[in-house]
């Protein structure tokens, strides 16, 4: 009978594939880890997210309508013409705290162009809340200004496009993840066409 012996270089070789698959497997888990403790850490603090609304009022008929964009664009029906008759037509920033801890909102506000080159503008409305304001975790606030005088500061600055945009107490500023297009092409006509659109220019004096 022949025994054979294995050398110790034998067995390495044979040890050496296990041990690189364990720490392969060691090494995702310690990422793993890391990732969920960043994850953790971001939204134990504030995660301030930023909206754009349309808004579409008929004070003669107590009616409005709001449009909204869907994640990456503005479908047709959500955006207004510059003008609807007997309505008024208004654009709303909308800050939320989808984090856990509070912020201090001091600004609400429009820009245009890159970040850097810091061209934008804002007003203050009779009745608006005075700023800075306490921005609790799950809580949001908004301003309403009319889009007439949103568009005219675009067009000031010779733009297409703007974004909403808030400033906070920490000195960051958080900015719309799309913009709205003023010069979309056939802009308003799905809206007014819609059984909204035609409630909305309705005088109420000729209102079925």
């Amino acid at each position: 009978m022949v025994v054979m012996l294995a050398t110790s270089e034998q067995l390495g070789d044979s040890l050496a594939l296990p041990a690189f698959i364990i720490s392969i497997a060691s090494g995702l888990v310690g990422l793993s880890a890391l990732i969920w403790n960043i994850v953790a850490w971001i939204r134990s603090g504030h995660r301030v997210t930023v909206e754009i609304e349309c808004i579409v009022r008929n004070p003669g008929r107590n009616a409005s309508w709001v449009g909204r964009r869907k994640r990456f664009w503005w479908p047709n029906a959500a955006v207004p013409p510059r003008h609807v008759p007997h309505a008024i037509v208004f654009i709303s920033v909308i800050a939320r705290n989808r984090g856990r801890a509070a912020v201090d909102v001091e600004r609400l506000f429009f820009t245009v162009g890159k970040p850097a080159k810091n061209k934008n503008i804002s007003w203050v409305s009779e009745g608006d809340r005075p700023l800075p304001e306490r921005l609790e975790p799950g809580s949001s606030i908004s301003r309403e200004y009319m889009i007439a005088e949103v568009e005219a500061f675009v067009r000031r600055e010779k733009k297409r496009r703007f974004r909403a945009a808030v400033s906070l107490g920490n000195g960051m500023t958080r900015r719309s993840p799309t913009s709205f297009n003023i010069d979309k092409a056939r802009r308003g006509q799905t809206f007014l066409a819609s059984e909204h659109g035609q409630i909305l220019q309705t005088p109420r004096e000729i209102a079925s």
